[in-house]
């Protein structure tokens, strides 16, 4: 298997075991399954290695981990099957190493860890060190690689810890009004209903877990929090603050179209009509009356009063076509809307 390197920077490597050695578990897909029956998302491993050496490909590289709370960030997690240190097998550690291997290469300022190191569990209970011939610091010592099997399966799936407050749409109360006001801190609009975890929200968690190569589920576990804790504002590019209506309208926006061609139309009835009543003579004015008159016929026919309300009316409604659009625009701009 040859080592991609993800979008997001990389400064870590955290190798796990699987806590299990039966043969039925050997395999990504069943602990994907495990931690859904639990009520998790699914799998927040990268790889996983199998008791012959093949690598299943888990949560996608470009996403954070979730599998060491609170050390996610800049990370890839690696977990081997197994749980008795007799029964994890050389193809497992030949296949670690040259995936290490080329990790390594790919970011030589890297090092490399086991979950151990920042939790209280013995997790990944072999010798780690020795395996992948780690220096003091953590840095790889690796000169021989083998060929690695490899399994493209793949999961994108998020693994919140159990005991972490998990925030989804519909959620209540003041955890989801601190999130939000995290969220506007940040540079995301979450709405005025603060305290309820509705569309606005859940849209502004997606926009958020996209910008931080987090899984986007709209779904708020250790992940997001841990993101959340050290996320720096939003930035806005240039391209984006600077579009107006016409360039959002151009690029699909049916809200901006709507108002660009609602707002040139009443313009021009309101323009025609404005100038017929103050001139009486517009050609335009007559051709306006005409069309209008057999509508107003059933009412007395149809009077300049009438046609001056009227055009009020058209007036008024272009004036708010006119502000949708700029709505639209400052929403874009600032980042509230794509």
């Amino acid at each position: 298997m040859r080592f991609i390197k993800p979008r997001r920077s990389i400064h870590k490597v955290y190798l796990h075991c699987s806590a299990s050695d039966n043969p039925k578990h050997d395999n990504v897909a069943t602990m994907d399954r495990w931690h859904k029956q639990r009520g998790w998302s699914g799998v927040g491993y990268h790889f996983f290695i199998r008791k012959n050496g093949t690598i299943e490909r888990g949560r996608d590289i470009n996403k954070t981990p979730a599998a060491q709370g609170g050390h996610n960030r800049g990370t890839i997690a690696i977990c081997l099957h197994g749980l008795a240190k007799s029964k994890f097998t050389k193809a497992q550690f030949d296949a670690l190493t040259n995936l290490c291997g080329q990790i390594g290469a790919a970011y030589p300022h890297s090092t490399f860890h086991g979950h151990c190191e920042v939790s209280a569990k013995t997790c990944p209970v072999f010798d780690y060190r020795k395996v992948l011939n780690l220096s003091g610091n953590g840095h790889l010592n690796i000169q021989d690689t083998v060929e690695i099997k490899d399994d493209d399966s793949d999961f994108q799936v998020e693994v919140p810890h159990t005991n972490s407050l998990i925030l989804r749409k519909g959620s209540k109360g003041l955890p989801v009004e601190l999130l939000q006001r995290r969220l506007v801190e940040l540079g995301y609009h979450v709405g005025d209903k603060y305290g309820h975890f509705g569309r606005l929200t859940r849209a502004a968690v997606l926009a958020f877990q996209a910008d931080n190569h987090l899984v986007t589920d709209g779904i708020v576990g250790p992940a997001s929090y841990e993101a959340l804790a050290d996320a720096e504002s939003r930035t806005v590019s240039p391209q984006r603050s600077t579009a107006n209506v016409m360039s959002i309208a151009a690029g699909g926006s049916r809200i901006a179209d709507a108002s660009i061609k609602g707002g040139m139309a009443g313009l021009g009835v309101s323009s025609v009509g404005i100038l017929g009543v103050v001139g009486q003579f517009s050609d335009g004015f007559a051709t306006l009356k005409e069309q209008i008159e057999p509508i107003a016929q059933p009412f007395g026919g149809l009077t300049e009063i009438m046609l001056v309300g009227l055009l009020c009316v058209v007036g008024f409604m272009t004036w708010q076509f006119f502000r949708t659009g700029n709505a639209r625009t400052e929403d874009h701009r600032t980042g509230k809307t794509l």
